[in-house]
């Protein structure tokens, strides 16, 4: 006896769910799985007491303190001078015609695609061969400190900002500036008073994304500023103790920047990031 058609479409619409949630099993599976596989090889409580009861640990926590410290100081200016420059870049690409909107959108995109040993290669050649020797001058020097490494975020983690603060301005209708500038407000007040406090929501999801992305930023700053203890923020620490063997060290730095990373992804989400497209 032959099924009802209706039985048919209803098995075949139930097996289809069943695919995608396995599919989404699998993937939650490989990610989660990787970082708690990761977490899981340190002993945690034998650990813990080798840090607080031995000189080894006490100069564990140090080197561990001073990457946090340098990680927040530095991610924190990349994300200033990030949104300095990128809400008025994201506010012309979002109110304005620009003359080849697809070049421009590929040049300021290009970051993102890169890999992160060519943009660190490209900084170097660019700031220390060409431009080294006027900066040398001065009395400045970039690469190998603390200001090469925001220099290194900013490149990767600029366009981030551009492009969140874009989409935050593009789900605000103009019209609302429209009608204060019919009020007597100028272009640039009807921004200030009007835009961005519209897109606020959107700017601070955009912040927290670009700091995030700043502080587990890797390649550009060890070709640019070498993996130094003076240069070792929080993934250049990780490199440093797996280059020298030391795993587990390396495992409870990377779970550090693990807790950092999902913390400022929380915030993220809360504030309206689900609706941005990076």
């Amino acid at each position: 006896m032959k099924k009802p058609p209706e039985t048919g479409i209803v098995e075949t619409e139930r097996l289809f769910t069943r695919l995608l949630a396995g599919m989404l099993v699998v993937a939650l599976l490989l990610v989660a799985g990787a970082l708690v596989g990761m977490a899981a090889y340190v002993n945690w409580p034998q650990w813990i007491r080798w840090t607080f009861t031995t000189p080894a640990g006490g100069r564990f926590l140090r080197q561990i303190g001073h990457s946090v410290r340098l990680s927040i100081l530095t991610s924190g200016a990349t994300t200033v001078i990030a949104l300095v420059f990128g809400v008025p870049i994201a506010y012309v690409l979002s109110r304005f015609k620009v003359p080849f909107p697809i070049v421009v959108d590929t040049i300021l995109d290009l970051p993102i695609v890169l890999p992160p040993l060519v943009a660190g290669v490209a900084l170097l050649t660019v700031l220390r061969y060409w431009l080294g020797p006027f900066f040398d001058a001065l009395g400045i020097q970039i690469h190998y400190t603390s200001r090469g490494i925001v220099l290194a975020q900013l490149f990767i983690a600029g366009p981030f900002a551009i492009r969140a603060v874009k989409s935050a301005f593009d789900d605000t209708s103009p019209r609302y500036e429209a009608v204060a500038r019919t009020l007597g407000c100028t272009r640039f007040e009807a921004f200030v008073k009007v835009g961005l406090p519209l897109a606020r929501n959107g700017i601070l999801a955009g912040a927290i994304m670009t700091w995030a992305r700043a502080v587990s930023e890797f390649g550009p700053i060890l070709i640019f500023c070498s993996a130094s203890e003076k240069t070792a923020v929080l993934p250049i620490r990780v490199f440093l103790y797996n280059s020298a063997g030391d795993i587990a060290a390396g495992v409870v730095t990377s779970v550090v920047l693990i807790v950092m990373a999902a913390g400022a992804l929380v915030c993220f989400k809360l504030l309206g990031g689900r609706r941005l497209s990076l």
